[in-house]
Order: C-alpha cells, then structure tokens, then sequence
C-alpha cells in the first residue's frame, strides 16, 4: 500500500488542493441539484410546478457558489467532503419523502 501511495503521489502536498478543487466542482454540484430539487419539491404548492421549478433552478446558482466558498474555508478535506455527501443525501431523502406523501412528481 505505501508503494501505490507513493506511486500515485498522493502523498504530495499538491493533493488536498485537488482534492478541495473536485469537491468544490464535483461535490458543490450533486449538492445543487439536490437542493434544486428539494426548492422545487416545496414551492410547488405555494405556486405553480413551472414557477417552482425555474426559482429552484436559480437558486441553485446561490448554493453552488456557497459549496465551493464553504469548501475551501473549512479545516480538512475530509470535512468538506463528508458535509457536502451528508447535505446532498439529506436533501434528496427529504425530496423523495415529499414526493411520496404529498403525491407531487416534477
């Protein structure tokens, strides 16, 4: 094992850069649509399933900018990495549950 993590450098200290930089791009999206989703997902009955999803989709401009701010504020990488996978598991739990007892699909 040392072998492969010498061979593949991530032992350098280039990686939690790079390791920031996909979380921010890669993480910061699937946290996007997921929270897309769930704006959708409750505006919905407050106005029309059009006008929810459009406000979902232009807010979702406002939380990938945030993920990738919060991303390299954080302390580790691993921190990032593990807030962005719970809020996105999260947000699509809680808009699968919306979609199943409120009967609403998008």
């Amino acid at each position: 094992m040392p072998y492969l993590i010498n061979k593949l450098h991530l032992s350098s200290p280039h990686w939690p850069l790079v390791s920031r930089v996909f979380a921010a791009i890669l993480g910061g999206y699937a946290l996007a649509t997921s929270s897309s989703l769930l704006i959708s997902q409750l505006l919905q009955h407050v106005v029309g399933k059009y006008q929810a999803i459009h406000i979902g989709l232009m807010l979702t401009f406002i939380v990938y900018a945030c993920a990738a701010m919060w991303v390299f504020s954080v302390a580790s990488v691993s921190k990032a990495w593990l807030g962005l996978i719970k809020l996105t598991i999260f947000f699509t739990v809680a808009t699968w549950f919306l979609m199943q007892f409120t009967g609403v699909t998008s």
